[in-house]
């Protein structure tokens, strides 16, 4: 039976021990049966189903693919039912239309598991797959099936696993060799796929005692020649040699020789990936490479080649020079690349990723990456303290949230660097972001002010090669330009007191900023009622929704495609600099609730585990916008439903009361579990544009649990 994804958990309980006692009846029969026709065709077709089925969820074998094993007499020319040739079997095979399966992965796999106790162990069972449904006629599907057998490579708690699970158990169960036999068998099989002999040069290189590097080599410069442009193929040979080189390699002399070796393979999977594209444009190019994610482990193959060089080289470092700016270059690469996106909603690099890169940044520059200035630094570095951050997670308590003093340090520097360079958009950026950073510390402190001299710095900015600019710069230009009016249809604000300036003198002293201070010098205190002469304050949103998104496509889609876009700011309740909310106060307030929860649970080596995942599930869930301190924090926004050629409904942005139509936003759906409240909207804004979050209440749709967090166009 197909799993069901509405299943609850005693259900599925239930059904595994439905089936363990179908099994326990059947046991004595399949046993006498595989002991006495070992070789019957019946058997042989059993247990490839069965090894499928354990491994490989959702595989089949069509019926004729399985009457084909069977052989003659078909019934078709007045033999027996496939039902009867497959006794004593038939109680556990499915047949649905023309597909035939086990009736439960929990059968298939207890079946596998008695099959080795008989005496025909997985390895046998691999290579009857390969051999025996593999012929001439081959169905392309069952190809697929036998390559995810024997090559894919589910995640783990700490990333990919080295092998597909049916590998891993012929090298625990088995020996090496058995796992080794099966995979060069099947190499040699399907010539024209490079994934096996990839797989076999893994397997010399990382899956048994001793590593074999010379045939790992062999093996892997088999995979390139197979696939030539293929940047995960080049990838194996550079691992190959990387390991090498921490592991097998002594003296200078030799560690110099594999180190540019490693690094040359590094450079060459980093100049393939650069060249495949998304699957979507196969119609247009049918020569190139396709991948539906950039592959980065080109720059992060070099990183940890550089890094392995430094440490065995200690004081004494020949490459240090030469790697410098390329270690540079990678270093600027994650920084944005993690600080924009992460591998799907829940999923992040694991927590080593981070700390090689930084700890190779630091030996080769002696520059602390936490200290970091760029744009996406700056983003990230309110994030520093918390559990869920890449900085937490790779050093552990050695990184901690950024002071305001700190802050307020950062800012006065760029500040100096802007006056000193006022036509470097890069510079302006940073300095602008960083005030917005700052106003995440001092929440509350509408600083319009500040907000009219960081437009006019724009302004000024923005006739200056529009089309050239980044997205970073037009991510600033919607935040500071974005206009107030963005409440709820249906919606009053009840907080006018609390969205106008401080009156007393004590709240203006305490949230004025240094350039606030500098205004009221010059202004005698009081903001001006107009904007300042030859400034133009109201911009076309649309338009620059629309650059933002050209620029984010010619910049950083090649890199981040196939990746989770990670929300940087959210629209508040504030006004002025503080109504952006950055991502860390919500990740603060969800890791709060979860330590309350798990504040009388016992302190054991599970609790981190335990308290990602909690955080994981009330994102997944949608229980986050449940959080009074988060539905505190969030401005609900107004969505206009426009009527489409063919009655389709579609819902756009409306801001300023007018509507973004040229290029619809981004839309999570998101859902929570009360009944009780209406769909709200809530606005954000990551590396490409805005986002919307659309909460529904949960009961309208119970067909979109775990799933609705992707990505999509509304």
């Amino acid at each position: 039976m197909e799993s069901n994804s509405g299943e609850d958990v005693n259900s599925a309980l239930d059904l595994d021990k439905k089936y363990g006692c179908l099994f326990f009846c059947c046991e004595p029969y399949i046993s006498a049966h595989v002991l006495t026709n070992p070789m019957s065709t019946n058997s042989k077709l059993f247990s490839m189903l069965a090894l499928l089925n354990a491994y490989v969820p959702n595989s089949y074998l069509i019926m004729e693919e399985c009457r084909g094993i069977l052989g003659p007499p078909d019934p078709i020319y007045g033999g027996p039912p496939f039902e009867v040739r497959m006794q004593p079997f038939s109680k556990l095979i499915r047949v649905s239309g023309s597909k035939v399966r086990l009736i439960h992965s929990e059968i298939a796999r207890k079946s596998v598991e008695l099959l080795a106790e008989l005496g025909i162990p997985r390895s046998s069972l691999a290579l009857n797959c390969v051999f025996l449904l593999c012929g001439e006629e081959v169905q392309p599907h069952t190809v697929q099936f036998v390559k995810d057998l024997l090559t894919k490579r589910e995640m783990g708690p700490k990333g990919k696993e080295k092998f597909s699970l049916l590998i891993k158990d012929i090298v625990e169960q088995e020996k090496f060799i058995k796992a080794l036999m099966v995979l060069i068998k099947a190499s040699n099989k399907f010539q024209d796929k490079h994934i096996f002999p990839q797989t076999v040069a893994r397997l010399y290189n990382i899956g048994g005692c001793r590593p074999n590097f010379k045939k790992a080599e062999k093996w892997a410069k088999e995979a390139i020649k197979r696939a030539q442009n293929n940047s995960y193929a080049a990838d194996t040979l550079g691992q190959v040699y990387k390991n090498h080189l921490l592991r097998g390699v002594k003296g200078s002399s030799e560690v110099n020789k594999m180190a540019v070796k490693a690094l040359e393979a590094f450079k060459d999977v980093e100049m393939k990936a650069e060249k495949e594209l998304h699957p979507e444009w196969s119609e247009y190019d049918g020569c190139a490479n396709y991948s539906v994610s950039f592959n980065n482990r080109g720059h992060f193959g070099f990183i940890e080649v550089a890094k392995i060089v430094s440490e065995k080289h200690k004081h004494d470092n020949p490459f240090e020079d030469t790697l410098k700016l390329e270690v540079e270059d990678k270093f600027e690469f994650f920084e944005w690349y993690l600080s924009y996106s992460q591998p799907d909603r829940i999923t992040v690099e694991p927590d080593f990723f981070w700390k090689d890169v930084a700890s190779c940044y630091q030996q080769y520059t002696a520059e602390v990456a936490a200290d970091s200035t760029s744009f996406p630094a700056l983003l990230d570095c309110l994030n520093h303290g918390l559990f869920v951050s890449k900085e937490k997670r790779a050093f552990k308590s050695e990184v901690t949230e950024k002071t305001r003093q700190q802050l307020e340090q950062i800012r006065d520097e760029l500040k100096t660097a802007y006056e000193e360079a006022a036509d470097d958009v890069k510079v302006a950026e940073r300095y602008i972001l960083s005030n917005i950073i700052l106003s995440n510390k001092e929440p509350h402190s509408p600083q319009h002010a500040l907000v009219r001299q960081l437009q006019e710095i724009l302004q000024r900015l923005l006739p200056n090669g529009a089309n050239s600019k980044g997205p970073e710069f037009y991510l600033l230009v919607l935040l500071l330009f974005w206009p107030e009016e963005q409440l709820q249809k249906g919606q009053e604000n009840n907080d006018d007191e609390r969205l106008q300036e401080p009156d007393t003198d004590k709240a203006q002293s305490e949230d004025q900023t240094i350039e606030e201070a500098d205004v009221k010098e010059n202004n005698t205190g009081e903001e001006p009622d107009q904007p300042l002469p030859g400034l133009e304050y109201e911009l076309d949103m649309e338009e620059y929704v629309t650059l933002m998104q050209k620029a984010y496509d010619k910049v950083y889609d090649n890199y981040l495609r196939g990746r989770y876009l990670l929300p940087l700011f959210f629209l508040g309740k504030d006004s002025g600099l503080s109504r952006w909310i950055h991502r860390s106060r919500l990740d603060a307030a969800v890791e709060n609730r979860v330590e309350t929860e798990l504040a009388n649970k016992p302190r054991d080596t599970n609790r981190n585990k335990m308290k990602r995942k909690k955080i994981n599930d009330m994102w997944d869930s949608g229980e986050v916008w449940q959080l009074p301190q988060i539905q505190e924090m969030l401005q609900p926004i107004q969505m206009e439903t426009m009527q489409q050629s063919g009655g389709d409904e579609k819902m756009f942005l409306s801001v300023g009361g007018k509507i973004i139509r040229k290029y619809q936003c981004q839309v999570h759906h998101v859902h929570e579990s009360g009944t009780l409240s209406p769909k709200r909207f809530y606005l954000g804004f990551n590396i490409r544009g805005p986002v919307i979050f659309k909460v529904e209440d949960y009961s309208e749709k119970h067909d979109c649990k775990g799933t609705n967090q992707q990505q999509n166009t509304a």
